[in-house]
């Protein structure tokens, strides 16, 4: 299939209803909170690409560029129970999918710097999936199991980019940045 063909599959099964961040989770339980992260094309795209950047750069990237993004993520949660007001959060999350898009099509190896600078976009998934934890629910639970699945995400990206061929890789780098695109349009 050529390459515009997925592109129009991409943005057709892209569409605002899909996008994780809209509060309307039923069940915060633990299973919520490792459902969480499938929901939403936004955080799947992004935490595979994770994954597909770290297996790119190899050696100590594989573990450390997943853990510094769970790392931020984390951080942006804890900066929202905290209270601390971050503007245009969902505006820095379809710009973390351009950038981890773009960051995922390039090969180079000496991406590693950039792709750790461009971590920070975590802090703002971190903040939004906070956001959606009801005062009456157990927080740590839930979000323990929605940085598992996130863990987990990121590992389905690394096992993508060590085991397949580059247009494959290429596939999953234009769903993010064509989602990416599409979110700042459209939103």
């Amino acid at each position: 299939m050529r390459i515009k063909n997925w592109l129009i599959a991409a943005l057709c099964l892209v569409s605002p209803s899909l996008y994780a961040h809209t509060g309307g989770h039923i069940d915060h339980s633990l299973m919520s909170g490792l459902l969480h992260p499938l929901t939403g094309i936004d955080h799947l795209l992004v935490l595979m690409a994770v994954g597909l950047i770290a297996a790119k750069q190899g050696g100590k990237a594989l573990f450390a560029f997943p853990a510094v993004f769970l790392a931020l993520m984390a951080v942006g949660a804890l900066l929202n129970v905290y209270a601390v007001q971050i503007p245009f959060v969902e505006t820095f999350i379809a710009l973390s999918l351009v950038a981890f898009g773009l960051l995922a099509s390039v090969g180079s190896k000496r991406m590693s710097k950039l792709a750790l600078g461009v971590s920070f976009f975590a802090i703002f998934h971190g903040y939004a999936h906070a956001t959606e934890i009801p005062a009456d629910s157990s927080a740590l639970m839930y979000f323990s199991a929605l940085m598992l699945m996130s863990l987990a995400l990121c590992l389905v990206g690394s096992v993508v980019g060590l085991s397949t061929g580059k247009r494959t890789n290429y596939l999953l780098s234009l769903l993010c940045l064509s989602s990416g695109w599409y979110y700042l349009v459209a939103g």
